[in-house]
């Protein structure tokens, strides 16, 4: 058994999802689900493109969570099961669908809120990835505007701010020995202290819903540990949107074990990759990869 991981916003790109929805039957059956739920036109978006429509937010986060869950039922169908379950972001939502908090179907109308409110109830304002430079050495050379957002690993930190912040920060790091800071095409100061309206309109929201405890262990990526009380975890995804995203935390949780990346991409592969002490990745995105790892064993 491996600990399946779910990529987050930024692993989205044309072609995700269409092997699966091709060959794979019970995949399928849930990305035809889901887009019965969502706008018209989103097979031939999530298939084809073009890829700045399908970075919109309101477009990536259900389609990122739409793949990971398909992924994962084929995985499981193939008797592949996870030991346990984490999401990086919004890669969390899929998580709690196959760890059995959420259905489906309410975890795609969740995502569709959390994308609206993060894309119109947002101020402005951005990310920047710190390469390079320790996360507590950072944090003392930010100012008040800025915070971190995604402990990334020991080598890379996301920070998220108002655009001026961010262009002070960036002195002040690169004065203080990072190597680089990249800014990220995103559309507003995610995973910081200007997204609490947005987080208390969201856990209003989410009270709508049925929140189960895990059948499958679920590690969240706001506290960096295991979580089994379903209160708790509707909790904690409502503050994900002003919470920094601990995944250094979650790989230390998971250790050096076998792990999948459930859905588009390598980034998470990449992150664990460089950090010691974190678990073996392996890809699990599209058929091919699947495939792959049923000759591996």
């Amino acid at each position: 058994m491996s600990f399946f991981l779910f990529p987050g916003q930024g692993s989205q790109k044309p072609g995700m999802g269409q092997s699966l929805y091709e060959q794979a039957p019970a995949a399928r059956a849930l990305m035809d689900e889901a887009a019965a739920l969502l706008p018209d036109g989103f097979f031939p978006l999530l298939f084809d493109g073009p890829a700045e429509t399908l970075a919109d937010t309101r477009h990536a986060q259900p389609a990122l969570v739409t793949v990971g869950v398909a992924a994962a039922a084929h995985l499981q169908t193939l008797g592949i099961a996870p030991s346990g379950c984490a999401g990086h972001s919004v890669g969390e939502i899929p998580a709690l669908v196959v760890s059995g908090v959420l259905s489906f179907a309410d975890a795609i109308r969740i995502t569709v809120e959390r994308a609206r409110l993060m894309s119109e109830d947002v101020p402005p304002g951005g990310m920047a990835a710190v390469i390079g430079l320790p996360a507590g050495d950072i944090a003392p050379l930010l100012p008040e505007e800025v915070g971190i957002a995604n402990f990334n690993g020991p080598g890379q930190t996301i920070i998220s701010g108002t655009k001026a912040g961010l262009e002070l920060a960036a002195l002040a790091l690169k004065k203080g020995g990072a190597k680089r800071v990249l800014p990220l095409k995103v559309s507003g100061p995610f995973h910081s202290q200007f997204m609490i309206p947005a987080a208390k309109i969201f856990a209003e929201f989410l009270t709508k819903f049925d929140f189960a405890a895990p059948a499958v262990p679920f590690v969240s990526s706001v506290s960096g540990g295991g979580e089994t009380d379903p209160e708790r975890i509707r909790e904690l995804l409502a503050q994900q949107l002003y919470s920094p995203v601990r995944w250094t935390e979650v790989m230390e949780y998971i250790g050096t074990g076998a792990a999948l990346e459930v859905g588009p991409g390598s980034v998470l592969k990449g992150l664990a990759k460089r950090m010691k002490g974190g678990p073996l990745v392996r890809l699990a995105g599209t058929v091919e990869d699947i495939n792959q790892l049923e000759m591996q064993g």
